[in-house]
């Protein structure tokens, strides 16, 4: 086990994951104004466009190529959790 992503797939669903994780720690749609509904919108799909493509590409990265580092793990499993958290809360009420 390593730290950094050692294949190309893996160092490609990294980049795919940062977005996702800076936007769990600074959430940008919060500082758009709500006369900016349309754009605010458009952040939060991004992000849950690039959480699903991240996971799908560490997925493969993981169980077809090996590949075994540390911040792709935690970085996927976090992204995993901000999804079937989003998921969870639009099933049970939305807004």
């Amino acid at each position: 086990m390593y730290v950094l992503p050692r294949t190309s797939m893996g160092r490609r669903a990294l980049w795919l994951l940062l977005p996702v994780l800076l936007y769990l720690l600074l959430p940008v749609s919060l500082l758009i104004p709500d006369s900016w509904r349309a754009v605010s919108i458009a952040v939060v799909v991004a992000i849950i466009v690039l959480a699903v493509a991240s996971l799908v590409t560490a997925g493969l990265a993981v169980f077809r190529e090996r590949e075994r580092s540390v911040i792709l793990i935690v970085g996927t499993s976090l992204t995993f959790l901000l999804v079937v958290a989003y998921a969870v809360g639009e099933a049970l009420g939305g807004h």
